[in-house]
C-alpha cells in the first residue's frame, strides 16, 4: 500500500549570471524560455505542493511569474558564481517559514538545465521518498565504460587510469551511476540537519540518457532541440 504523500515543495533555482551559456535560463529552447520547461513539469507534477522560483534577477522573474510560478527574491550573496545551491534553497525555506508560518514536509530541488525530465519523474521521486520512508531521493544515470578513462595535458597526451595491457571488457565492469541533476527530494528535517539537499539514506531514480540532457554548453541546446523535436515533447 503507497503511503501518504507530504506537503512537497518544489524550488527552482535560476540566477541571472550564468557563465557557460549567458542568459541560458531565459533562452528560447523549441519555443519557450529553457525555465519554463521546468516550471511546467512541476505544475503537471501531482505531488509538489507549491512551487518557488529563487531568482536574483528581474527578467527570469518576469518569465517565472508569466508562467504561473511564485518568485522569491534572493540577495546578491547568495548568486555569485561560487554560491552553491543549498543556500538559495535554505533562504526559501527561511522566507517562507518567516512569513507564512509555511513548512513543507520536503523539498524537492528543480534545476532549469534539465528541460526534459518530465513530471512523471517528479512524481516518482516523490513517491519514493514517502513509499520506502528514506531521507532523500535523486535522480541518476548509468555511466558507461566508466574504468576506461583518463587526462589529457596541454599537449594532448592522454594520461590513462587504467593499465592498457588489463583492459577489462564492459560487461565485466560492476554497473555504476552518477548524479544527473534532474529531480531531488529531501525531507525538511533532513535538508536542515545536513545542510545539504542529500544526507541519510539515499535513494535514486535511475534514469534514461536521452531524458537526462543537462544544459551546459551551446551544444546541449541543439541536442535538447533535436531530442524534443524527434520525441514531439510539449
Amino acid at each position: 500500500m503507497a503511503a501518504e504523500i507530504g506537503r512537497v515543495l518544489g524550488i527552482i533555482p535560476a540566477r541571472g549570471g550564468s557563465k557557460g551559456v549567458p542568459r541560458k535560463n531565459v533562452r528560447d529552447l523549441a519555443g519557450k524560455p529553457l525555465i519554463v520547461w521546468t516550471i511546467e513539469a512541476a505544475q503537471r507534477a501531482r505531488t509538489i505542493d507549491r512551487l518557488i522560483v529563487s531568482t536574483d534577477d528581474e527578467e527570469i522573474a518576469q518569465v517565472a511569474q508569466s508562467a504561473g510560478a511564485e518568485v522569491i527574491i534572493r540577495p546578491p550573496e547568495l548568486a555569485q558564481d561560487t554560491t552553491p545551491t543549498e543556500p538559495a534553497l535554505l533562504h526559501v525555506l527561511d522566507e517562507l517559514e518567516e512569513r507564512e508560518a509555511y513548512r513543507p514536509d520536503a523539498v524537492s530541488l528543480l534545476q532549469c538545465t534539465s528541460p526534459l525530465r518530465g513530471s512523471d519523474l517528479i512524481d516518482q521521486c516523490v513517491h519514493l521518498l514517502f513509499d520506502t520512508g528514506c531521507d532523500a531521493v535523486m535522480t541518476v544515470l548509468h555511466v558507461q565504460h566508466w574504468y576506461l578513462i583518463g587526462t589529457i595535458d596541454e599537449g594532448e597526451k592522454y594520461h590513462p587510469e587504467y593499465d592498457y595491457q588489463r583492459r577489462p571488457r564492459s560487461q565485466d565492469m560492476p554497473e555504476k551511476y552518477r548524479e544527473n541533476g534532474a529531480v531531488y527530494v529531501t525531507r525538511l528535517e533532513t535538508m536542515r540537519a545536513y545542510q545539504n539537499r542529500l544526507g541519510g539514506d539515499v535513494r535514486v531514480v535511475p534514469m534514461d540518457p536521452v531524458r537526462s540532457v543537462d544544459i551546459d554548453h551551446e551544444e546541449d541546446f541543439l541536442l535538447a532541440q533535436e531530442v524534443i523535436r524527434g520525441l514531439q515533447i510539449r
